[in-house]
């Protein structure tokens, strides 16, 4: 049977299109000495949707310096060549305005990047005249996973943004980066090691440590979780998991704290609260904040936990719970929060923390009786042992080195 003009005319088209696919076809560009490309920017500009990006470190192992990439084409990867060596940027002397064409950020992924990954890279000395160059930025971008990145000495160290309505921000994923010492006495109190928001952020197998001015992680997503992380010696608190309009004051907006441990410093500076869920500014907080099988340590009195949300809850399941102090806060509550709404069982918890941790403790909970909102937060309910790589997490974090801490350059 002869085809009508129309089929023929869409077989011409299929055939044609099958004939230039590989031209399509998913490139690695090369970034380095004798490489491609002698920069980032320009294998940036050059690569197409699904491209990867592999970048070799300078001669005598020199810093890349002043790079500055506006990353708005989806599904980039743009990695490091040497897989236990990061490839080292030098941010210094250039102002992350966020201005036009200029990112706030060494790399920022616009919300037209999504599906984007970066990994491998140390990035310092990022800095603008508003105090919040950052070594990375989420620009309401979605499915961005940062990953086995050293960001240090930076204004903040990784940002982001997003609006839960419109879903942007949304499965922001930050694994096993080292994210130290960023922060500025310029403006002391609001940059940290990490200043989160958007639709939802998992921060799995990180090292978090030594914000110099504000806190290590500050979060205003709809849903953060935090995983299997050495999270400590901060200048003020250890987590911040507060409000913003659209974000937060929706039901459901929690905050899951799993695997993690947890250490103030004898030194800190500052706020000496370990966790804060609640509120900083005029937006609510509707949700639960769960502590599961989590160590935290602090010598101080203050509240290990600060709810500052009306309508919070915690829950604490298999914690340990230490302090020095002979009397101590377990849970504080302001601006109309309950600090009777705490529940949880299977929890170790010093005796300085009674009466009001004293229902808390009891025989750990096996895995398979704790529920926690898995799927909001896409993910599965998995221990630390099903995840690859565990063993080396393990024994970083029971000697204290550090979750994600991987060979610095």
């Amino acid at each position: 049977m002869r085809l009508s003009c129309f089929m023929f005319a869409a077989v011409v088209i299929l055939w044609n299109l099958q004939a230039i696919a590989p031209a399509f076809a998913a490139a690695t560009l090369t970034v380095g000495p004798a490489k491609e490309f002698s920069t980032i920017a320009a294998a940036m500009q050059a690569a197409h949707a699904g491209d990867m990006i592999k970048v070799w470190p300078l001669a005598d192992d020199q810093p890349y310096r002043q790079v500055h990439i506006l990353v708005r084409k989806p599904r980039i990867a743009i990695v490091a060549a040497t897989p236990n060596h990061y490839v080292a940027i030098n941010g210094g002397g250039f102002n992350y305005s966020g201005r036009g064409p200029i990112p706030r950020a060494i790399f920022q992924f616009d919300p037209s990047s999504s599906g984007c990954t970066l990994e491998g890279f140390e990035l310092y000395n990022a800095h603008n005249h508003s105090f919040n160059g950052a070594g990375v930025r989420i620009n309401a971008g979605n499915d961005i996973t940062i990953r086995r990145c050293y960001i240090h000495n930076n204004d903040m160290g990784i940002m982001s943004n997003g609006i839960y309505a419109r879903r942007t921000g949304a499965h922001q994923l930050i694994t096993s980066c080292h994210i130290t010492r960023n922060g500025t006495g310029r403006q002391p109190g609001y940059n940290h090691n990490l200043y989160l928001g958007g639709t939802s952020a998992v921060v799995r197998g990180c090292d978090i440590s030594h914000s110099l001015t504000g806190h290590n992680l500050k979060s205003r997503c709809h849903m953060t979780w935090v995983e299997y992380c050495y999270i400590h010696d901060s200048a003020n608190r250890e987590l911040d998991l507060v409000d913003a309009r659209g974000n937060t004051d929706v039901p459901h907006s929690d905050a899951v704290i799993l695997g993690c441990i947890i250490q103030k410093s004898p030194r800190c500076p500052g706020n000496h609260q370990v966790i804060h869920f609640g509120r900083d500014g005029h937006a609510g907080h509707d949700g639960t904040l769960y502590i599961v099988q989590s160590t935290i340590e602090t010598p101080y009195p203050t509240a290990a936990v600060l709810l500052s949300t009306r309508g919070g809850n915690v829950k604490f399941i298999n914690d340990k719970i230490r302090t020095t102090a002979h009397r101590a806060v377990l849970v504080a509550a302001v601006h109309g929060a309950d600090a009777g709404h705490l529940a949880g069982k299977g929890n170790d918890i010093s005796p300085a923390y009674n009466p009001q941790a004293s229902f808390l403790n009891s025989r750990p909970l096996p895995w398979s009786q704790i529920t926690l909102p898995w799927a909001r937060a896409g993910l599965r309910p998995r221990p630390l042992m099903q995840y690859r790589g565990a063993g080396k997490l393990v024994k970083r974090l029971k000697e204290g080195s550090g979750a994600g801490r991987l060979p610095t350059r």
